[in-house]
């Protein structure tokens, strides 16, 4: 049996596939590009590579 990748994993391909979102509350979120930013979040980071968003959310965490 085989396994898609899902709308949120990080996929095998390279290139800019997420983006860094948060919200009024500093929640942050990964989030593909080709999906709309929802209402009450805004792009912080990216569209970069899954792995640059993963570091970008893992320095900038307090």
């Amino acid at each position: 049996m085989t396994q898609q990748a899902g709308p949120f994993d990080a996929g095998t391909g390279e290139g800019d596939t997420h983006l860094v979102l948060e919200n009024d509350h500093g929640r942050r979120s990964l989030w593909p590009v080709w999906r709309a930013v929802p209402p009450g979040w805004s792009a912080r980071f990216g569209p970069a590579p899954h792995e640059a968003c993963v570091r970008h959310v893992e320095t900038h965490t307090a």
